[in-house]
């Protein structure tokens, strides 16, 4: 706040960013099923250990920005995205 009232910045200038990974499947710890079942099926994607990013960005005036998704991929992929999403790849991630 000190350097916002020095330098008399305006509250569009001042911004808070995070990102996230995120996994393509979540297997969840619960099951149900009958009592005293030998074996449960558990259906995934089998990309359990595919991640992508996730960039969120909000300025100060309350302006939120397009989010952002890393793919870790060479070509971007095909397909109906947001338009407010902004999609990147890179091959390491």
């Amino acid at each position: 706040m000190y350097r916002r009232i020095q330098h008399d910045y305006s509250l569009a200038f001042i911004s808070n960013m995070d990102k996230t990974s995120m996994t393509f499947n979540l297997p969840s710890n619960i099951t149900v099923d009958e009592i005293e079942a030998k074996t449960i099926s558990i259906y995934t994607t089998r990309y359990e250990k595919t991640n992508f990013t996730v960039v969120l960005t909000y300025m100060a005036d309350e302006t939120k920005l397009s989010s952002i998704v890393i793919f870790k991929l060479k070509k971007i992929l095909k397909g109906n995205f947001p338009l407010e999403v902004i999609i990147h790849t890179n091959p390491t991630g």
